[in-house]
């Protein structure tokens, strides 16, 4: 018996159950609907949230801690004991830190909260944070410029608008945000490149102890152009950043008695990351990066996407008992039939091939079906997705898809199952006695 021969006649005997291979078939969809609708959500949710981070250049960036290593990840805040995780940053580390193979550039900062600046008659009385940066290097890193670059389509933009970058002889310099400047009334930027700057603070560590303010005068040598900043943000030299926190934490020589708060590192290409990570640990400094977070993500999809496809693996796998059931009955109402096959000369392979055909046919129906449901589901939740977040005003456009692989995967996995289930019937109908399949 040629394949052409057993598909035909398997099609045939299904044609004239069409209600009960229909229903039979619906069970097998519903399976492949699950997992394809699920796994779909699943699969379009990780890319959303990847697709955010995927050209960030803070996928380059590690940043360490004042502490020793403990897996930021993994551990609750409450396992730990802060008293006795303190480890300091000083000069000496932060140079291991730069000769670590695959750092592309580093900055250790230190950062504390004043309460007043002032700059000619225009005063903030806002809680505004000052930076400092290790040797007065530059907040803005060489990926950092190119992705505003990019963002902005514009290849001639520069972090500084007007003046200049700190520089590491600088003992009083001051960097002032574009939008900071705004904020305090002052809209001609340029105008205060040279001019004094006083920065107060007010506030100590301990809010119990009260001291009369402390003002530090500098001179601002440089306006940040906002596209590079979010905040309104005033960077100082380090040496002046080093004598408010000293007011602030009520110690003497902050710098060289508590070292730097952080330190962010650059690295020279994502796969430096894993690498550089590994070689901070061994210094027993706990670190952390979007890298290391976006891989957690990455892994808690895969997750996922396992548990929403074992549902629908569990609803096909009730479709197969159903199958079983239709082959069966099928193998019953067609008894005399195999009789007639086996006495004209098909063989056990014979008979086997056409009802396993019938169990292949019913997945692929169901398959079909499952894909065309899929569709109509995931079209309906992408435009109640989007109309919702344009009620909410929310911008970010949402694509919900079906994976190329996905599809043709699952649908050759509701084959295969509906074959396998077919097995047993299949065998049972080859094994029969044509002369009792007769007379039956």
């Amino acid at each position: 018996m040629k394949f052409s021969d057993g598909l035909r006649l398997a099609s045939r005997d299904l044609g004239r159950r069409k209600g009960r291979t229909f229903l039979t078939s619906l069970a097998v969809a519903v399976g492949t609907m699950l997992i394809v609708t699920l796994v779909s959500l699943g699969t379009s949710g990780e890319g959303l949230i990847l697709k955010q981070v995927q050209d960030s250049p803070a996928l380059k960036e590690i940043s360490v801690m004042n502490m020793k290593w403990f897996d930021t990840m993994n551990t609750s805040s409450d396992d730990i004991d802060f008293s006795d995780m303190y480890k300091k940053i000083d000069d000496n580390t932060v140079k291991k830190l730069s000769k670590i193979n695959g750092v592309n550039d580093i900055r250790a900062s230190i950062s504390v909260n004043v309460s007043d600046i002032k700059i000619d008659n225009k005063e903030n009385k806002n809680d505004t944070q000052v930076v400092g940066l290790s040797g007065n290097a530059s907040e803005f890193s060489k990926d950092k410029i190119a992705s505003v670059r990019k963002d902005k389509k514009d290849n001639k933009l520069e972090p500084i608008a007007f003046g200049r970058a700190l520089k590491a002889s600088d003992k009083d310099g001051v960097l002032v945000a574009e939008n900071y400047l705004k904020a305090m009334g002052i809209t001609d930027y340029k105008s205060v490149i040279g001019k004094d700057i006083t920065i107060t603070v007010t506030k100590t560590e301990n809010p119990n102890i009260t001291l009369q303010p402390y003002a530090v005068k500098g001179k601002i040598v440089g306006v940040i152009d906002d596209k590079f900043v979010d905040d309104s943000s005033v960077i100082a030299a380090i040496d002046m950043t080093g004598k408010l926190k000293s007011y602030y934490d009520l110690q003497d020589n902050y710098l060289q008695t508590h070292g730097y708060e952080s330190v962010m590192i650059n690295a020279k290409s994502i796969d430096d990351v894993s690498s550089i990570s590994a070689s901070i640990k061994k210094m027993n400094y706990a670190n952390e990066s979007y890298y290391e977070i976006v891989q957690y993500i990455k892994n808690a999809f895969k997750i996922i996407k396992v548990i929403l496809a074992v549902l629908g693996i569990v609803v096909l796998f009730v479709a197969a008992v159903g199958t079983v059931n239709t082959m069966t009955m099928v193998i019953y109402e067609r008894t005399k039939s195999i009789g007639i096959m086996k006495s004209i000369g098909a063989n056990r392979a014979n008979i086997h091939s056409v009802f396993l055909a019938q169990a292949g046919i019913i997945g692929l129906m169901g398959g079909v079906m499952g894909m065309i449901f899929s569709s109509i589901n995931i079209g309906i939740i992408s435009f109640v997705l989007k109309a919702y977040l344009k009620s909410k005003k929310v911008t970010q456009t949402v694509n919900i898809t079906m994976p190329l692989w996905l599809i043709l995967g699952t649908l050759a996995f509701s084959i295969v199952i509906c074959i396998i289930a077919g097995i047993y019937p299949s065998r049972k109908a080859s094994k029969m006695d044509p002369v009792e399949a007769l007379n039956s």
